[in-house]
């Protein structure tokens, strides 16, 4: 750890956070949760710029491939889901009932993941050139 205990807080809470989530039954958003902020402890705790570099690199993979997987579960199943709001309810959309809507989100996920992959490559790539990471 580092001599300055005040950076540690945000990410602290983040955890506390997402254990409340856990408690309170949202597994999900819980997990996601607490993904992020093991993730913000990780660069925070890194020493050098080519592990912060790894570490955001390594995130953004992952986040790129939870996205690409839910981007074809929702090509192979037909159905996605749509937050209209941040508190609302989800609703389910359908390839046969609504073709257009489905398409639209579809392609986010396709996107945002393939975006974060591209991200995390080219992370991993300026990492290799620090000549640091390990």
């Amino acid at each position: 750890m580092n001599g300055n205990l005040s950076k540690y807080g945000g990410p602290v809470a983040v955890m506390v956070f997402g254990t409340g989530l856990l408690i309170t039954g949202e597994t999900l958003r819980g997990l996601a949760v607490l993904g992020a902020g093991i993730l913000a402890i990780a660069v925070v705790c890194s020493p050098t710029v080519a592990s912060r570099t790894f570490f955001l690199a390594l995130g953004a993979l992952v986040c790129g491939g939870v996205f690409a997987y839910r981007a074809a579960s929702n090509e192979i199943s037909g159905t996605v889901k749509y937050l209209p709001g941040i508190r609302g309810k989800s609703i389910t959309v359908t390839r046969t009932d609504s073709p257009a809507k489905f398409r639209e989100l579809a392609n986010q996920n396709w996107a945002i993941g393939g975006g974060c992959l591209v991200v995390g490559g080219l992370g991993l790539v300026y990492c290799k050139r620090l000549d640091d990471c390990t």
